[in-house]
């Protein structure tokens, strides 16, 4: 018999750990993780240019005591705006990934890395561009120009510092190429920023105005444009839930066909306008006086379909006459204050196994009758 390795039920183990430990550390929403990477990512670059910093320490190139400095605040700022970001309290702010304190900050970091790196300080420049790079998808035009402006002043004053403090390796004529180069390129660099939140501003609408053509073709799909209720095909849909739910040992139900009276005379003594307010006047009573397990959909033309879940010892036929004895006393159309909306209905318990057709014109012979019997009644088979 062979024993299995092991090994297997560790292997097993380690991806959820090392989701619980990504869980742990970045969190798991999806924004505030998102930020906390960025933030990562900055204390990345920090420890890339420390490190360089180190190495030019162990050859005597910088100065133990300055590049020690400097590693404990870029240390301070990277814990500091990691706890923010990770404890939540970001979101306190108007803007929550702080990429403008982040980025002024780095600029800040990087000006004094510049000071301090003695003959290799041009290579400084590149991480100037890097932030700002950063700081495009996270800022808005305004921010990012106040970050170029604030990087060209303070580099301007760390250059002219330098060159003064340290001709020998910060020269003033080579010092004026540096800015104009860092003055040429962060320009370009702002430009793109506003070029890049243009295009996320026009995505975002795009987006919204696609949502909201979807949520639009889903209503018009499933429910009458008229009275707002679900159409035949929602209603369809419906029906066929109810019998599945049924077949699996759920409660029956049953379906009434109403169809308002003299729904045609109304159109030819008052207009369609008319008419179409006494559908909706319908429509508004119908949801107002069933029971919240009811459901009322748009049949066709004047006919409304209702499909009542049995609710022993209820009588389904309850709500219908609610309806009825409300719009009695309901105004339908303010051109017409004399009319009032009538209704006759036929109503029938789905039967197990047959189909929706079947059932449907059972309560249609069942609505005939009411009408043949005076209508403005409701009439059960």
């Amino acid at each position: 018999m062979t024993t299995p390795p092991a090994t297997t039920s560790t292997q097993r183990r380690w991806p959820a750990a090392l989701g619980r430990i990504a869980t742990l550390v970045l969190t798991d929403d999806f924004r505030q993780r998102r930020r906390v990477t960025m933030v990562l990512m900055t204390a990345a670059m920090y420890t890339v240019c420390l490190a360089l910093l180190g190495y030019g320490v162990v050859f005597e190139v910088f100065e133990a005591g300055a590049v020690k400095v400097l590693g404990l605040l870029c240390a301070l700022t990277a814990l500091s705006f990691y706890a923010m970001v990770r404890s939540g309290l970001n979101l306190r702010f108007a803007e929550p990934s702080l990429a403008l304190p982040q980025a002024l900050v780095a600029q800040s970091l990087i000006g004094i890395a510049y000071a301090v790196s003695g003959p290799a300080h041009a290579a400084n420049l590149i991480f100037l561009a890097m932030v700002m790079f950063f700081g495009m998808f996270d800022m808005g035009p305004r921010n990012v120009r106040l970050l170029m402006f604030y990087t060209s002043a303070m580099m301007g004053a760390v250059m002219a510092w330098c060159a003064h403090a340290d001709p020998a390796f910060y020269p003033a004529r080579l010092e004026l190429i540096y800015f104009a180069m860092m003055a040429t390129v962060l320009p370009v660099i702002s430009t793109l920023s506003v070029q890049l939140s243009r295009m996320r501003d026009r995505l975002r609408s795009q987006k919204v105005a696609l949502e909201s053509a979807l949520e639009h073709i889903q209503k018009v799909a499933t429910h009458d444009e008229l009275t707002g209720l679900p159409n035949r095909r929602r209603m369809l849909g419906l029906l066929d839930e109810h019998i599945a739910r049924q077949a699996r040992g759920g409660p029956g139900f049953f379906v009434a066909l109403a169809d308002i009276d003299h729904f045609k005379k109304v159109n030819d003594t008052y207009g369609h306008r008319v008419g179409d307010e006494a559908l909706v006047c319908f429509a508004g009573q119908a949801r107002a006086q069933l029971r919240s397990t009811d459901m009322v959909a748009r049949w066709g033309g004047e006919e409304f379909l209702m499909l009542l879940p049995a609710s022993p010892p209820g009588d389904p036929n309850i709500g219908i006459e609610r309806l009825r004895a409300a719009l009695v006393e309901t105004e339908a159309s303010a051109q017409a204050p004399q009319l009032r909306v009538a209704f006759s209905a036929g109503m029938t318990r789905y039967r197990s196994g047959e189909q929706v057709d079947d059932m449907i014109e059972r309560a249609d012979r069942a609505l005939y009758a009411a009408k043949a019997a005076g209508r403005n009644r409701t009439v059960a088979l």
